[in-house]
C-alpha cells in the first residue's frame, strides 16, 4: 500500500482527543457508579433462578427487606443448554452488611421461581481500598517500564509516542466499557494490563522498521520514512490484529459474566490499539522532531 497516514494524522489525533474528553467526562460524571465492588468493597450475590423475575419486582423486594440502593443486573451465562437457549443467571451487587439478607431475603421470597444462591463474595471496604491503590501501581509501573525499554531500545521521543498512544488505549477502552454500563473490577485490570502489552508490541514493531529504514534511505525525510514503515507493517499489523480478535470474539458470543466484561473491554482496547499505533504513536514521534530525523538513525 501507499497511504499518506501522516497526511491526515492531525485529523485524527483531534478526533481521539475529543473522544478522550468524552470519555473522560462521562466517567467523571458517573463517579463510584464506575467501580465494582472489588475496588469500593460490598457484597456480590450470584443466583440461579427457572423462571426470570423483572428487574424491578426485585429491586421492590429487597427494598421491602431493607436492602437499599442494590445493583441488580441479569447476565449472560457461559452455559449453553441442550435445546439451544442460552442460560441466565441473576447478580445482585449490595452493601457490604446486606449481602447476606438480599440472599436469603429472595431465595425465600421466590422460592417457586426456583432461585438459588450460587457465588456469595464479598470485600471489606480497606481491602477494596487497597486493591484501588494496587491497580493504579500495577498499571504506573507498567508504563514506567515501557518508557524506560523504549527509551533504552530507540530514544525519548519514540518512548513519549508509545506511552500516549498506550495512554489513549487505555482511555479509551475503560471510558468505552463503562458508558456502557460496565463496572471496573480486579478481571477489569488484567484486561488493561493485557491492552498495554498488545498495544505496544505492535508499537515497537512498527519503531524498529522505521529505524531501520532511516538506515536503508539516508535520504528521505523522516515523515516519508515513517509513512513507509507504516505502509510497510500494515499488512501484519491488520492480520495480527485479526487472528487475535477471532479468539476475543469467541469469548464475547459464547462467554459470559466476568468472562464476557473481560473480553469485551479487550475488543474495545484491541481496536484502539491498531488505530493508535497508526495515528497516534508515530505521528507523535514526528511532531516531537518535527519532521527532522532523530538521532536513532
Amino acid at each position: 500500500t501507499k497511504i499518506d497516514f501522516l497526511k491526515i494524522s492531525k485529523f485524527f489525533i483531534a478526533l481521539s482527543v475529543v473522544a478522550i474528553l468524552f470519555v473522560s467526562g462521562t466517567f467523571i460524571s458517573k463517579g463510584k457508579a464506575n467501580f465494582g465492588v472489588d475496588f469500593l468493597g460490598g457484597a456480590s450475590i450470584t443466583l440461579q433462578f427457572k423462571d426470570k423475575v423483572p428487574m424491578e419486582q426485585v429491586r421492590t423486594t429487597l427494598e421491602a427487606a431493607g436492602v437499599q440502593n442494590a445493583s441488580i443486573q441479569y447476565q449472560k451465562a457461559a452455559i449453553v443448554e441442550a435445546e439451544g437457549a442460552v442460560q441466565e443467571y441473576l447478580e445482585i451487587k449490595t452493601d457490604f452488611d446486606s449481602g447476606k439478607k438480599a440472599a436469603d431475603t429472595l431465595v425465600s421470597a421466590y422460592a417457586s421461581e426456583g432461585f438459588r444462591v450460587l457465588k456469595e463474595d464479598s470485600v471489606g471496604p480497606q481491602i477494596g481500598k487497597e486493591l484501588q491503590g494496587k491497580a493504579l501501581w500495577a498499571t504506573t509501573l507498567a508504563l514506567l517500564a515501557i518508557i524506560v525499554y523504549v527509551s533504552f531500545r530507540f530514544e525519548f521521543p519514540f518512548a513519549a509516542g508509545a506511552v500516549v498512544a498506550l495512554f489513549h488505549d487505555v482511555i479509551i477502552a475503560v471510558g468505552v466499557y463503562c458508558l456502557l454500563g460496565g463496572q471496573l473490577s480486579v478481571s477489569m485490570l488484567a484486561a488493561v494490563l493485557t491492552i498495554i502489552g498488545y498495544s505496544v508490541n505492535d508499537t515497537i514493531v512498527i519503531f524498529d522498521r522505521v529505524r531501520e529504514n532511516m538506515k536503508l534511505y539516508p535520504g528521505k525525510s523522516f515523515s516519508d520514512v515513517a509513512n513507509l514503515s507504516l505502509n510497510q507493517t500494515l499488512g501484519r499489523t491488520l492480520l495480527t490484529s485479526f487472528a487475535t480478535l477471532l479468539s476475543v470474539v469467541a469469548l464475547l458470543v459464547f462467554g459470559g459474566g466476568a468472562i464476557y466484561d473481560f473480553a469485551l473491554v479487550l475488543f474495545i482496547g484491541m481496536l484502539s490499539g491498531v488505530y493508535s499505533t497508526i495515528y497516534v504513536a508515530t505521528p507523535v514521534v514526528m511532531f516531537w522532531h518535527r519532521s527532522k530525523k532523530p538521532a536513532a538513525a
